[in-house]
């Protein structure tokens, strides 16, 4: 063999050892390629969650679940759930398992709020052919019960109903921080009954429940307060008045408070008026007679609901005249008869008036204000002492006398609008208008 034969057939095996190579590499890619396409591609799983509360507060511990769903026809392994968040327990699961086809498998996780906020939470599944990644968030807000008052005005030293509203999806308990009753309550609405004899603060502690979380929050109401409004005594009534007369007053009692009053008692010296109640916006009207005084004084008292008793006083003040309501007019002795008049210048009636001379007695009967009335009494006696008694509207007996004479006519009247009397003794004048008047008696 010769050096050249020698070489060349060298060079055909090396040509064909890299042929077998080549050849080979083509092999394993194909065979590769195959397995790549025969097995199952790389995490062929999902993931979802449902969160327990719709409304996360601070401090909630909050149930949660992760859904792993299989949606292949053959089963899926889960070999790990990792989350990665302190704030989520458990944060590592393992052994989870096959998964069947057309299936899923629910794992419960609980979500602990701590400070307001926003929160994402990272989840990674594993499966022998990768793994899948899910992020969720929690979103921790500061969403408590809203407490409503529906009435924010408080009346200082009476009954005031307290209507409190709690906005919240369900029942709550609410204790109220102060003096009120009831002292705890439970439901979405609720009165109290409060009786402030000074201002404070109106705190409310409330215990409700989120999910399976149970809060106790403490909170405030705003309010605007205002003295007692009480119970106004209006009086109204003449001015002027004679000593021993008897004045008309009218007296207005209002409730402005707003409860009802009870055992409600008006009195101006022995006059005594009742009524059981008056509600609240109410009125009560009461007219009376007193005797004219200078200072009228008039009291009330009453009660509130629960209990305590108040009084007021109001006092009217009166111009006295120092003269009667009740005179003799006039006078005439004429042929053994006294006859005469009985004017009333008070602003009120007398009744059972009674004129009486030398041992005998008329009856005279009522005399309405600013009116008169005749007597005739016979007599032989021509001088003395007459009476006239009467009783006025406050059912007080009064009684003026005075020294008469024989062929003397007084006459009296009064100016009007200043209470100044007037005497006059035209004899003649009055003989005229005493028959005038008698006749038109008749």
């Amino acid at each position: 063999m010769t050096p050249e034969t020698c070489i060349r057939n060298k060079t055909e095996t090396v040509i064909f050892i890299t042929s077998i190579q080549i050849t080979m590499k083509k092999i394993v890619l194909i065979l590769f390629a195959l397995a790549i396409l025969a097995a199952p591609s790389a995490a062929q799983v999902t993931v979802s969650y449902k969160i327990g509360l719709n409304r996360i507060l601070p401090g909630d511990v909050v149930d949660c679940s992760l859904v792993i769903t299989n949606p292949n026809d053959y089963t899926e392994n889960i070999k790990s759930v990792v989350f990665y968040s302190d704030l989520v327990s458990p944060k590592l699961v393992l052994g989870i398992g096959l998964i069947p086809p057309k299936s899923e498998y629910t794992l419960p996780f609980s979500f602990s709020a701590d400070k307001p906020g926003t929160y994402t939470v990272k989840v990674r599944v594993a499966t022998p052919n990768g793994s899948v990644d899910m992020y969720i968030p929690f979103a921790v807000v500061e969403d408590y019960p809203k407490l409503r008052l529906e009435n924010s005005e408080i009346v200082l030293g009476q009954k005031n109903v307290l209507k409190v509203y709690v906005d919240w999806y369900e029942n709550v308990t609410i204790r109220p921080l102060f003096n009120a009753t009831p002292s705890e309550s439970y439901g979405k609405s609720f009165e109290f009954i409060y009786y402030p004899s000074k201002k404070e603060n109106l705190e409310f502690e409330i215990e409700f429940r989120n999910g399976n979380n149970v809060h106790v929050i403490k909170r405030a109401v705003e309010v605007s307060w205002v003295e007692e409004k009480g119970v106004p005594i209006n009086i109204t009534g003449v001015s002027n008045a004679y000593r021993n007369e008897a004045v008309e007053m009218d007296i207005v009692v209002t409730n402005l408070n707003s409860y009802r009053i009870e055992d409600v008692e008006l009195k101006t010296g022995d006059i005594v008026r009742k009524t059981a109640y008056l509600d609240p916006g109410k009125s009560w009207d009461v007219r009376l007679y007193v005797p004219a005084e200078k200072k009228i004084d008039v009291f009330l008292s009453y009660s509130n609901q629960l209990g305590k008793r108040y009084k007021e006083e109001e006092v009217a003040k009166l111009n006295i005249i120092n003269e009667s309501a009740v005179q003799v007019c006039s006078y005439e002795f004429d042929k053994g008869l006294l006859s005469g008049e009985i004017c009333n210048f008070g602003s009120t009636e007398v009744k059972n008036v009674v004129v009486e001379f030398g041992g005998e007695k008329y009856f005279v009967g009522t005399v309405m204000p600013g009116d008169y009335e005749v007597f005739s009494i016979k007599t032989n006696k021509t001088q003395g002492s007459i009476e006239v008694s009467w009783k006025n509207l406050a059912g007080k007996i009064e009684s003026i006398s005075q020294e008469i004479k024989g062929m003397e006519i007084k006459t009296v009247k009064r100016e009007a609008g200043n209470g100044v009397l007037i005497m006059s003794a035209a004899i003649a004048l009055i003989v005229v208008i005493i028959a005038v008047l008698a006749l038109r008696r008749k």
